[in-house]
């Protein structure tokens, strides 16, 4: 690691994503975590925030500057504009580093390598964008040009996982950084709140995350419908522009009080969810590093996960039950798995996977590399 004496900490300027206070989305809790534990080290961040996402008067959060600009709310425009904008600040304030996430704002950095020479530029990827089936395909090749300009122009590229590493290195013939994501010791929250869906502790599976085609929920839920179970479904999330594939997976479940869609649920909420859940689901055919997956862990979960790459990098090791991408059978399969378990068998479970992730997959070491990083971009300046 690099050493931490040097007098000089960098001012980082954040952009690229929704901001910060985390409410939803993977990007935004990586960023508080990671960012907060920074600022608390001495380091002055300013994370840029769009305006519906962010509530007004917010101006600081757990020691990081929040800026807050307006931006176009719509599906298309939101996220370069708002980093169209936060580029114009950042000529302003002149940081020492430039921090961007995902790949479409990548398109602006060339505003910044024009601008602001000196300053050094770091990217971050968590995912490959442009698969994302919402997208369009104009649309999707625009954010692909993103993808060229994130390995092409930053100083620094960093990925979540070992995949996204291996697809830069194929693809573009550059060494990104492995920085995973990390995770926070999950409080156990008893059962309260959560007696409102009918809900029973151990007695229910469940799935979290964005209601979006790649997450294939589609699949859980006739997984789940195909026999009859001892346990529910709780379907955690909401529509990320995507209402029509809500309303497809509401009609495939029909008037089956078994599945309870619970919306949106954030912080004890969800962690009550978490908490009392039986097991964690994750049929996705796409994903970077997924923090519900590191979450449930964390809870102690038994979890089951598609055979995707950034699943099978998080549960290698510990035990858990996997199935091929789109195989209905297969994951019905391990539903009757899941039925079967002892109190016993899940109770030893919990133990090891608290104790895996919190070896693994840590926000402190996320934020040690990461100011590994930054350091040595000073040095680079000075």
């Amino acid at each position: 690691m690099a050493s931490k004496s040097s007098k000089r900490t960098p001012h980082v300027a954040v952009t690229g994503f929704r901001g910060i206070p985390a409410t939803w989305g993977g990007i935004e809790r990586q960023c508080e975590e990671t960012y907060a534990r920074l600022a608390s080290r001495g380091y002055q961040i300013t994370v840029y925030a769009r305006s519906h996402y962010v509530p007004g008067g917010v101006r600081f959060h757990r020691g990081v500057e929040v800026k807050r600009l307006w931006t176009l709310n719509t599906k298309y425009t939101e996220a370069i504009f708002h980093t169209f904008l936060s580029i114009l600040h950042i000529l302003l304030i002149r940081p020492d580093i430039v921090h961007l996430y995902s790949q479409g704002p990548c398109l602006l950095i060339p505003l910044l390598r024009l601008f602001m020479p000196r300053v050094k530029v770091f990217f971050t990827c968590v995912g490959l964008d442009w698969r994302r089936k919402k997208w369009p395909s104009w649309a999707s090749r625009i954010i692909r040009l993103g993808e060229f300009f994130s390995a092409r122009l930053p100083h620094f590229h960093i990925v979540v996982s070992r995949d996204l590493q291996d697809y830069y290195r194929d693809h573009y013939g550059v060494n990104p950084y492995y920085i995973p994501n990390g995770v926070v010791s999950a409080e156990q929250i008893p059962f309260r709140e959560a007696l409102r869906f009918q809900l029973q502790p151990k007695a229910y599976f469940l799935f979290v995350g964005r209601l979006v085609p790649e997450k294939r929920v589609e699949d859980l839920i006739e997984a789940f419908l195909s026999r009859p179970r001892r346990n529910r479904l709780v379907i955690v999330g909401d529509s990320a522009g995507t209402g029509d594939y809500v309303e497809r997976l509401k009609a495939i479940a029909g008037d089956a009080s078994s599945v309870v869609f619970a919306g949106y649920q954030y912080g004890r909420s969800l962690g009550e969810l978490y908490s009392n859940s039986r097991a964690f689901i994750t049929p996705s055919e796409l994903e970077g590093m997924p923090l519900t997956l590191l979450e449930a862990l964390s809870h102690g979960l038994v979890c089951v996960a598609s055979e995707i790459p950034p699943h099978r990098e998080i549960l290698q090791g510990i035990m858990h039950l996997s199935f091929p991408v789109g195989c209905v059978d297969a994951l019905s399969r391990c539903l009757d798995e899941l039925d079967g378990m002892e109190p016993a068998q899940l109770d030893d479970h919990g133990r090891k996977a608290r104790r895996h992730v919190a070896d693994r997959f840590s926000w402190d070491l996320v934020a040690d590399r990461l100011e590994d990083l930054y350091i040595l971009s000073v040095r680079k300046i000075s």
